[in-house]
């Protein structure tokens, strides 16, 4: 979806800086869970996790077919599957754990009781929300240890805790502006009770009044340990926590922490924020490089004490730092101006829950959509996971790839539940206003089930991304196509391959998230004689990359003029290194592999398309067999009451749809509510923006015997079912389908 028309949400104002793992706010949803991994094969196992407002619930392994239940559609259509995990379980609302932080295992280097210097370049962007940790080996159960932290005020402080005493907090008197670097210091020097505070902005200007350079008095002996672990950008709950960084999460960016073993003085802490050597100011205990060993979780220790850390949670990695002056752009080529860390309190990467109930996928089992169908009193919710062939290999000449890279993107966007616990997807702004840039599947994600529909479509709301897709799913059955499926983690991980044990490849209605491995695959297998039904719009846009060490997460950083545009100097992605943005910046629009590319959206009503000359043409006439030549296509339908609607897209020789393509059928009578997002030149006309917008549907041959059909509209699978799935919008795909899949003569 493109972002000038339907405006992003941010996380909840309600989670505190100091709180620690947060309850789930369940409102109308008594029952929620989500399944790890999404992609099994038979013999594989997959894991259920649950939360429960009810004291018991029951389980059901179901084979989803059909989402929509409103007045007109199908309906909800499920098929129970007998499998040992049917049964009543013990319900429970489980806590999670929103917020980034880095975690350093407790070590004798960092147990402080003597004199020591906390020192880092931070970023704060929300210094008025409570108390937040900075460098942090604070026990919040005891008020025990040491903390650099923003206080209450939103000033600089620093805390300091000892046995039989109450905790010391002594702070710089001004209050830090959002938006702004400070170089940050606090020296507490032993021998002389005292503490020097240093928060530097920079840029410096005259007259600025949160600089401040200050000494101040405190009692000694100040420090007590209790084996808390270092924590950066929150503080530690205690020892005995769970999670070692429960609490004061903090927003904003850190980079280049540091602590040294001694009180340094004025003129060493200014040699540090000039650059000098870390180690030239005094006896390093640990300093950190957040430049290092950017695609993983690891925090490299550089003074050679070996006290690395891990992130938790994930914070945006590959964030531009205080030096960065708008040259290299890339953190590949330029570490040294890339090196700081944006932390959110609702960033989240897995809700480590316990596991409910597993299951063993058993060997019965054929491809398909499934879910964990969960239910307690007149409250009913749906898990859902994804089933591949047995060995995963091909036991269907039909794969439909599944868009789960477009479901992690809109996960739970316009959802009240996100509103009320952060639970965020990239569709959504952090509570600091910076845009989400990963999505993580270990968490649940409400509008990824059946019943779920996408509140900005017609009047009341329509299917949108996997409820819509169900509707393909409903139809290949319906019609009796054997099918396998696979998702998009899958295709990124086995490429071609994976493709080329089908005779045909269908997408699903809004497949907009893609890897450079997916289309390599897909280019891959259309050049060696696949056959592709694009079945959707707005389709193959925004590069998208995957964790290498956490499958479940990926990642996607915008440009282009969108209002979710990366901030300059962070649009390479941190899991690979490589540009974000539309995959038409990098050379690869949608049109070379589809035929056809997103060029309009609007959300009150769809259109039929009307043939085309091309579709007579003898290459092409196959495709109507049964439909009238001005019958218009597809005036009916589940999205907006038609065919061609909601994300459009349309051929344009500009950007790479072959040469040879046959435009079949066009729409064009959309409401004026509709938007251009791509400017359009149209091989052969005067097309351009004062034209009517224009959604095609197109066919074209590829090598070898392969062939392309799309339809370049994510309304267009809505639309299968009408007239109890006998209409020209089901013949002319099964006109498609029955040709592609069959045997090659």
């Amino acid at each position: 979806m493109a972002s000038a028309v339907v405006n992003g949400e941010s996380g909840p104002a309600a989670s505190g800086a100091g709180a620690g793992p947060r309850p789930l706010v369940h409102k109308d949803l008594p029952l929620v869970g989500y399944a790890d991994p999404w992609s099994v094969a038979p013999g594989e196992r997959v894991r259920f996790m649950v939360s429960c407002e009810h004291p018991t619930y029951r389980a059901q392994i179901v084979r989803l077919l059909h989402g929509d239940d409103r007045p007109g559609a199908p309906g909800l259509k499920e098929e129970t599957v007998d499998t040992p995990i049917d049964g009543e379980y013990t319900g429970h609302p489980p806590s999670y754990p929103t917020g980034s932080s880095v975690v350093v295992p407790d070590d004798p280097a960092l147990r402080l009781d003597d004199s020591f210097t906390l020192a880092a370049w931070i970023f704060p962007t929300m210094p008025d929300k409570g108390a937040q940790g900075l460098l942090t080996k604070w026990s919040g159960s005891g008020d025990l240890g040491y903390a650099l932290v923003i206080d209450e005020r939103g000033e600089l402080a620093l805390w300091l805790g000892a046995r039989g005493r109450e905790a010391q907090r002594v702070s710089s008197g001004a209050a830090l502006r959002a938006g702004q670097w400070y170089f940050v210091a606090a020296a507490y020097d032993a021998t002389r009770g005292s503490v020097l505070l240093i928060q530097r902005p920079f840029p410096s200007w005259p007259l600025d009044a949160t600089a401040v350079a200050a000494e101040r008095a405190v009692e000694t002996p100040a420090v007590d340990d209790d084996g808390a672990p270092f924590v950066m950008a929150a503080w530690s709950s205690g020892p005995e926590a769970q999670r070692p960084a429960g609490r004061g999460h903090y927003n904003g960016k850190i980079e280049a922490p540091v602590v040294y073993g001694a009180a340094l003085g004025p003129g060493a802490l200014e040699a540090v924020e000039r650059g000098a050597a870390v180690a030239d100011a005094g006896p390093v205990r640990a300093a950190w490089d957040f430049a290092l060993d950017t695609p993983t979780d690891r925090i490299r220790d550089v003074s050679g004490n070996g006290l690395d850390g891990r992130t938790v949670n994930l914070p945006a990695r590959a964030m531009s730092g205080h030096a960065f002056g708008g040259g290299e752009r890339a953190w590949t080529s330029a570490p040294e101006t890339h090196g700081a860390l944006h932390f959110h309190d609702d960033d989240l990467d897995d809700c480590g829950w316990d596991v409910a109930f597993e299951l063993t996928v058993p060997d019965s089992l054929r491809s398909g959509v499934y879910a964990a169908k969960l239910s307690a009193g007149d409250s009913e919710y749906h898990v859902p996971f994804f089933v591949r062939p047995a060995g995963r290999r091909a036991t269907a000449p039909i794969l439909f790839l599944v868009p789960t890279n477009s479901y992690l993107a809109y996960a739970n966007f316009r959802e009240a539940f996100a509103q009320e616990n952060g639970v965020l997807g990239l569709y959504h702004f952090h509570g600091d206003g910076s845009a989400v840039l990963y999505s993580s599947a270990r968490r649940p994600i409400v509008n990824l089930r059946p019943r779920a529909n996408f509140d900005i479509l017609d009047d009341a709301g329509a299917p949108h991304q996997f409820n819509a897709d169900l509707y393909l799913v409903d139809w290949l059955t319906v019609k009796g196509f054997e099918f396998d499926v696979a998702t998009d983690e899958d295709l990124d991980r086995e490429g071609a391959a994976l493709l080329d044990q089908y005779r045909v490849v269908l997408t699903g209605s809004h497949p907009e998230y893609w890897s450079g491995a997916m289309l390599d695959g897909l280019e891959a297998y259309l050049g060696h004689g696949g056959r592709l039904l694009y079945l959707g719009g707005n389709g193959l846009i925004w590069a998208t990359t995957f964790d290498q060490e956490r499958r479940n997460v990926v990642e996607v950083r915008r440009g282009g003029g969108g209002m979710r545009d990366a901030t300059p100097g962070e649009r390479y992605h941190s899991t690979t290194g490589e540009f974000g943005g539309p995959w038409r910046e990098r050379g690869r629009p949608p049109n070379r592999l589809a035929g056809v590319g997103s060029i309009a959206q609007g959300f009150d009503r769809s259109s039929p398309y009307q043939r085309q000359p091309d579709s007579f043409d003898p290459r092409a006439a196959w495709i109507f067999d049964g439909v009238g030549d001005d019958e218009p296509i597809g005036d009916f339908g589940l999205t907006m009451g038609g065919a061609a609607g909601f994300e459009v897209d349309c051929a344009d020789a500009s950007l790479g749809t072959p040469p040879h393509t046959l435009v079949l059928a066009s729409a064009t009578e959309f409401s004026p509510t509709y938007e251009h997002q791509h400017p359009v030149h149209v091989a052969g006309t005067d097309v351009d923006l004062h034209d009517p917008m224009r959604c095609d549907m197109v066919f074209f041959e590829t090598p070898d015997g392969g062939a392309v059909f799309s339809v370049g509209s994510i309304a267009y699978c809505g639309a299968l079912s009408h007239n109890g799935y006998d209409n020209n919008v089901s013949r002319i795909t099964e006109n498609v389908l029955r040709r592609f899949s069959a045997a090659r003569q």
